[in-house]
């Protein structure tokens, strides 16, 4: 009878360490299994970094013979030549875009975050814009002291072609929105990724860097960046697609009104009468004319930045998003396990700056 009892507990033991081996090699099995799937994921995020620096990089060289292409059909047409160049630059980035967001099978609604977001908020981006105003106007009036203001003089020669509804629709609608899908959609949604905080970075750099000129680069990288953190605030593109719409219709219809201005200040001073529109915004700036502006705007600028950070937080808060610095700068592995930028991303930034440079000596 002992002996039977002690065979029994003899099974027992067996067979409770053979469960405990199978138990664990299972946990084993899944850890592996968590290993390998996080590792693929690694890769995947590295292969979409390098794709999607190539892109920049052919986008912004194949600019040359678009641009060129453009200028021939202005010679054909030249009554339309405004229209054309608008149009053909505009139809170049979205190609590319949905052509690479179709390639590399983009999901327009998680990818993209092409969605609905509460509405009501609008209205508070729209605060958050005339907020973030005032540290774009300082930092195009920094690069004042060391380069031309060139935005104003060439969106003038489209406001003299082209009608009002003509002119904020190919200023302001359509770049709006095409740049926000190019940017903010496609380059941000890969490098995202790695973290939300390269995507923001990344994204605002070639935004910024894309616009040749050094005059436009450092408000634009700035407004990438602002434009970046509403969209994580939101989780929808559509709120900076009609932001980014709304802030160039402004400027643009800005331009249309100052003429109204001056030809009604003409008519009240007869000094006021010999200002010309092109004359004005194309006066030399020294740097003695750009200082005084330049300090008046230092405390709207800070005081604007900081309304930002908060309207930025209550926008994430009434749409039930995380908005944390634990969340924007992600998973500390992730990070350390893939770079956050490649050879061809810099080499597109590379050729930018020179692009930059040398239309800076031939201003």
């Amino acid at each position: 009878m002992e002996e039977k009892s002690l065979n029994d507990r003899n099974d027992r033991e067996n067979n409770f360490e053979k469960g405990r081996i199978a138990e664990n090699s299972i946990q084993g099995s899944t850890e592996d299994s968590a290993d390998i799937g996080k590792v693929s994921e690694i890769q995947q995020i590295r292969k979409g970094e390098k794709r999607a620096g190539l892109f920049f990089l052919l986008l912004m060289i194949l600019e040359i013979p678009v641009s060129a292409l453009i200028s021939f059909l202005q010679t054909k047409t030249p009554e339309n030549g405004t229209i054309i160049a608008l149009l053909g630059t505009q139809i170049y980035l979205l190609v590319g875009a949905i052509l690479y967001a179709v390639i590399n099978r983009l999901d327009w609604k998680e990818d993209l975050r092409i969605r609905k977001y509460k509405l009501s908020t609008f209205f508070l981006s729209v605060v958050l814009l005339i907020c973030a105003a005032p540290m774009a106007t300082w930092l195009n009036l920094l690069s004042q002291f060391f380069v031309k203001n060139e935005i104003s003089l060439s969106a003038l020669d489209v406001t003299q072609a082209v009608p009002p509804w003509l002119g904020v629709l190919l200023i302001g609608c359509i770049p709006g929105f095409i740049e926000e899908l190019l940017y903010r959609g496609v380059i941000c949604s890969v490098f995202r990724k790695r973290s939300v905080l390269t995507g923001i970075v990344v994204s605002a750099l070639c935004f910024g860097l894309m616009h040749l000129n050094f005059n436009q680069m450092l408000y634009a990288i700035y407004l990438g960046v602002i434009f970046a953190l509403l969209v994580e605030a939101t989780g929808s593109l559509v709120s900076t697609m009609l932001l980014h719409m709304l802030f160039n219709a402004v400027n643009t219809l800005y331009l249309y009104v100052l003429p109204m201005v001056l030809k009604l200040l003409g008519e009240i001073s007869a000094e006021n009468a010999k200002t010309e529109m092109e004359a004005l915004l194309n006066q030399p700036q020294t740097a003695a004319d750009v200082l005084p502006l330049f300090i008046g705007v230092t405390p709207f600028a800070v005081g604007g930045l900081v309304l930002v950070i908060l309207l930025l937080k209550a926008i994430a808060g009434i749409n039930g998003r995380e908005f944390t610095w634990k969340y924007i700068l992600g998973d500390k592995q992730r990070r350390e396990a893939v770079k956050p930028v490649t050879v061809c991303l810099i080499l597109g930034f590379l050729f930018c700056l020179a692009t930059a440079v040398l239309n800076a000596i031939e201003a």
